[in-house]
């Protein structure tokens, strides 16, 4: 039986690898949704079709699923993931997943996203800021490259990403992500892990005696590598993506 914890330690790196992507797409484009024709748009130029999970209230910092906003009226066919959703916490017995409305504290409003992100088959989600709160909303049809698995070269930073914002099982995380993102993946040692991409490269990651990552050291192929390394030297990249925001 598993708990919110795992299931969000399964899903944590690759669907926060899928945010990353999604932000350089949308950018800063502002949002509207068309409750009627279930999208979201984000400008003038992207359009997305959702399923809406749920809305966070910030003065009480509380989460309540969609399927128990009964206030709004919100169609029932943008809410079918929120219930499959709660249908699985039924059957687990997981309590984030059928309570109505949550207390947000260690567990939050994006833990919940993309945790649901992950369990409705590695999908990405969007947060709708609007005045004393924001709507969580998975997204359908994004760009391929949204989806595609993460290169080698960027599985350290997706991972210090990870446990740099949240309290995760360190080795379930890792082994749940590398294996998402198509790496084969052996044990290596007493307490480490190897993982292989054909013709990228490969990487070890060792964990201490509390399970947690220690290092993490990578070989890339050269095709890998010169794609890593730009022939001249440029300014970090700065996602538009208010991801924690």
């Amino acid at each position: 039986m598993s708990t919110f914890e795992d299931h969000f330690a399964d899903h944590a790196a690759s669907s926060l690898a899928r945010q990353m992507a999604l932000g350089d797409v949308i950018g800063d484009r502002p949002w509207g949704l068309d409750i009627q024709r279930g999208t979201l748009r984000f400008g003038d130029d992207l359009e997305y079709p959702v399923q809406l999970l749920g809305t966070h209230a910030f003065e009480p910092d509380t989460w309540l699923w969609t399927w128990a906003n009964t206030q709004s009226n919100l169609p029932p066919q943008l809410t079918e993931a929120a219930l499959r959703i709660r249908h699985l916490g039924e059957a687990q017995d997981i309590e984030a997943f059928t309570a109505p409305s949550l207390q947000l504290g260690d567990i939050t409003d994006h833990m919940l996203a993309m945790t649901c992100s992950g369990l409705e088959g590695g999908r990405c989600y969007y947060r709708a800021p609007y005045d004393g709160g924001a709507l969580f909303a998975l997204l359908d049809g994004v760009p391929p490259e949204v989806l595609a698995p993460v290169p080698l070269a960027r599985v350290n930073t997706v991972l210090m990403e990870v446990i740099s914002q949240f309290d995760v099982d360190h080795r379930r995380m890792v082994t749940g992500f590398l294996r998402q993102q198509g790496l084969h993946v052996a044990s290596s040692g007493a307490t480490g892990i190897r993982a292989e991409r054909a013709g990228e490269g490969s990487m070890e990651i060792s964990f201490d005696e509390l399970g947690r990552i220690s290092n993490i050291k990578g070989t890339l192929g050269a095709a890998a590598q010169a794609a890593a390394e730009p022939a001249a030297p440029v300014e970090p990249k700065k996602s538009k993506w208010q991801f924690w925001k």
